[in-house]
């Protein structure tokens, strides 16, 4: 297994994606959160900063193992294809499953957040496309 490889991959992925999170979900869609969310929110002040930082990171190593171990993907072209299957199916299953068991969404905040996770996820995929490319 290429360990070092996926972890180097998967920290430049995850550090992209904390800031990248932060400018899509924090600024740019930050009026898009569903209104049954409010409640089950933390504000700024109390959010867990250390479990943000690890959500990230955790991300980054899932996209880069499955570059690197199964798809053997190096450019950010493929990445951003990846990404975006990757992202649309998991956050589709993830929301549907939120909206069939809760009252967090309706379906137009289903179809909301899957576009902009499946967009996410893509742009996170051809970063980590390009950097395994550019580190071959």
């Amino acid at each position: 297994m290429n360990t070092n490889r996926i972890l180097l991959a998967g920290l430049v992925a995850g550090v992209f994606a904390f800031f990248f999170g932060w400018l899509v979900f924090g600024i740019l869609f930050k009026d898009m959160m569903p209104a049954g969310m409010g409640p089950v929110m933390r504000s700024e002040e109390t959010m867990v900063m250390w479990a943000m930082v690890a959500s990230n990171l955790i991300w980054g190593i899932f996209v880069a193992y499955v570059f690197v171990q199964w798809a053997n993907i190096s450019t950010w072209q493929t990445g951003a294809m990846a990404g975006a299957v990757m992202g649309l199916l998991i956050s589709a299953a993830f929301d549907t499953g939120f909206y069939s068991m809760t009252t967090m969404y309706t379906v137009q905040d289903v179809v909301i957040d899957v576009a902009i996770n499946t967009f996410f996820v893509a742009v996170m995929g051809a970063v980590t496309g390009w950097w395994l490319g550019w580190k071959k």
